[in-house]
């Protein structure tokens, strides 16, 4: 078989990007991309077929996946007529030609994409076949001009080749379909009746709520044990479990409720959870006496139900001054009434942002006397640190915990401290010194490397901060800023009342932190900075400000003025680091497109600010994700004496990378 001829050109992306793109207009794809095969064949069985769901920029592709160099010829293939999937992805094998059984899944009408050498002579290519390669930071897509056979780096020479004479052409990724968001659907029902009912409920009458996940276009990977909490105001929480199925509706779940004596709107909240992520929580409005039953949306940390985080050991879902709670089993309510949690004074910090090792005792035992209180009061008996720890001696990794807001609430989670400890004569811990400024230092292990914390003792192992990965997302989660290659990049917005000198001591600091030509930086007004921020141009917006220069209306009127362009950060989807509290603007930068933010929650010193920022941002731009960096930093700041890491908070996702 002759080889063919074919057009070349490229485009910005994952190949796996354009091979959602290419499919199933074109049959077969030829493709060299290791970290393509190592996506859809991750968990595959040696010598099995098996089906997995990958999510690319454009759709979610489900693959039938069958890995060719485990078997020594075609006849000793299994089927895959039974395998679902959008497309086959094989693995090629010098031993034996794999040409018929591409050519004969092709025939019936299954799209192929075949993974092999980049040298390799793949035959039976023709017009509905694409050959594909990578030459950073483009994928290279050469369409057949007739039959024959190809390889891959035959493709990529005349790539390069067109390229060095300027004569290249580009093509575009079609811009991400709007996915709309998956339903869950409440309904009011008589006692035993198979459909709902409409109009007012009798006062003191009994009757169920049911309610189920409606179907979705997009296929989950695979079928998803999930569970819905209904608490009604004035009710026991109740909980069932069902299972959401990887294609079409989830069944309905029934929760029998009397309704109260008083002709009043009777509301609740119905959570539904995956393991302990508050997936998706909806207020219920019951209407006793008068009106029609209805139900919002409160808080949704995933559109879908296929884009869900990885497990998490606890969970506290804010819902303004009362909370729900899970640590495994039944979720419980707790009142998050109580007063605030303050810091000690930053007064007395060192030109390195440290304090001695006195004061840093005495400032760890302030905010473990308030943390220890305050968890005894949140907690009482349901424990979440036993889960917490349980968590890290198993996996060897920090335990996740997350603190989801439909309405935050009053606590500031990282100082709360799950050890016992209350005025009076204490001990410390060795991992106080060892931690601490002039300690030994060394890796921060998962858990505290000493045992014995009986007593009335102080570590910092106590505090939620510390311990854990600590998250507290306030909409739906975003794992990575830009999902391809790319150079990473930092916009510094700067008010001009800042003090000008910290300012550009925090700038020499920063461009020693990061990549110095990955940081621009300009002093703005707050209408400057919303044309500033208009367009996905950087991974980090870093907003070096006084508290009180942005509000809420301001990024409202960016928006409905046309300032910025709709939908705003579809793909590139920048996390907005402050050096301020922003504690009024968290929500509407999420709304707007923000994969998440990360400031303080009360105010801190302008030098420390700067330094606190440009140790997260290189944590981030060395692919470290954005929890484990903050709980990283906290660490730092602690190894000179500093305990104001504990006022920081990430509102996003702790799995959320760069790249």
């Amino acid at each position: 078989m002759a080889p063919v001829e074919f057009t070349v050109t490229g485009g910005e992306g994952s190949p796996l990007d354009f091979v959602a793109v290419l499919t199933p207009a074109t049959s077969l794809v030829v493709i060299t991309d290791p970290a393509g095969w190592a996506q859809v064949s991750r968990g595959l069985a040696v010598g099995s077929a098996a089906s997995t769901a990958v999510a690319t920029q454009v759709r979610v592709l489900r693959f039938a996946v069958l890995d060719l160099r485990h078997f020594s010829s075609a006849s000793s293939l299994p089927s895959l007529s039974d395998v679902p999937g959008d497309v086959v992805a094989l693995h090629d094998t010098r031993s034996w030609d794999s040409a018929p059984v591409v050519a004969s899944l092709r025939a019936l009408g299954r799209p192929v994409v075949l993974f092999t050498a980049v040298h390799t002579w793949v035959s039976g290519v023709d017009t509905a076949s694409v050959v594909m390669g990578w030459s950073a930071p483009h994928v290279v897509l050469a369409a057949p001009l007739g039959c024959g056979e190809a390889r891959v780096e035959d493709v990529l020479w005349q790539f390069r080749e067109l390229e060095r004479r300027g004569r290249m052409t580009y093509t575009s990724l079609p811009a991400p379909p709007v996915v709309a968001d998956r339903a869950v659907t409440v309904m009011v029902a008589l006692p035993g009746a198979t459909e709902g009912i409409a109009g007012a409920l009798r006062p003191g009458a009994d009757y169920e709520v049911w309610a189920r996940v409606g179907a979705h276009p997009v296929v989950l990977p695979a079928d998803l044990e999930l569970r819905a909490v209904l608490g009604m105001s004035g009710r026991p929480g109740q909980s069932e479990s069902f299972v959401l199925p990887a294609e079409g509706p989830s069944s309905w779940v029934s929760f029998e409720v009397t309704t109260p004596y008083a002709a009043v709107p009777w509301t609740g909240e119905l959570v539904v959870y995956h393991g302990v992520v508050p997936v998706h929580v909806q207020q219920v409005v019951l209407p006793v006496g008068a009106g029609e039953p209805r139900s919002v949306p409160r808080l949704k940390l995933s559109r879908t139900f296929a884009d869900l985080p990885a497990p998490r050991a606890v969970s506290v879902l804010e819902l303004g001054d009362r909370a729900l709670v899970a640590a495994g089993g039944v979720p419980s309510w707790i009142s998050l009434a109580g007063p605030a949690l303050s810091l000690p004074e930053s007064s007395g910090l060192d030109p390195w942002y440290g304090k001695d090792f006195p004061a840093y005792c005495a400032d760890l035992a302030f905010l473990a006397r308030q943390g220890a209180a305050a968890y005894t009061r949140l907690f009482g008996e349901i424990g979440p640190a036993d889960a917490v720890r349980h968590a890290a001696r198993v996996t060897g990794r920090p335990a996740g915990v997350m603190v989801a807001s439909a309405a935050s609430g009053p606590v500031r989670w990282p100082m709360i401290y799950d050890l016992p400890f209350a005025d009076g004569p204490h001990r410390l811990c060795p991992s106080v010194g060892q931690f601490g400024p002039f300690g030994a230092g060394g890796d921060v292990p998962a858990h505290c490397p000493v045992p014995d914390h009986s007593g009335n003792v102080l570590c910092p192992f106590g505090f939620w901060g510390l311990s854990s990965v600590l998250e507290h997302p306030v909409g739906p989660l975003v794992t990575r800023i830009l999902p391809r290659s790319w150079p990473f990049e930092v916009v510094m917005a700067v008010d001009a009342g800042m003090d000008r000198s910290l300012t550009e001591r925090h700038v020499t600091e920063l461009m020693s932190q990061v990549p110095p030509e990955s940081v621009t930086s300009a002093y703005v007004s707050p209408a400057e900075l919303g044309r500033a921020l208009a367009d996905e141009v950087m991974d980090v917006v870093h907003l070096h400000f006084r508290e009180g220069f942005l509000d809420a209306e301001e990024i409202a009127r960016w928006d409905s003025e046309g300032v910025w362009p709709q939908p705003h950060w579809p793909v590139r989807k920048p996390l907005v680091v402050g050096t301020t509290p922003m504690n009024g603007l968290v929500r509407s930068f999420v709304e707007h497109g923000a994969s998440g933010v990360i400031s303080p929650e009360v105010a801190v010193p302008q030098d420390m600010a700067g330094w606190v920022t440009g140790m997260l941002l290189s944590r981030l731009a060395a692919g470290i994700g954005a929890g484990e960096a903050l709980r990283q930093v906290r660490w730092e700041m602690l190894s000179r004496g500093n305990v104001l890491g504990l006022a920081y908070a990430l509102h996003g996702s702790a799995d959320l990378r760069a790249r």
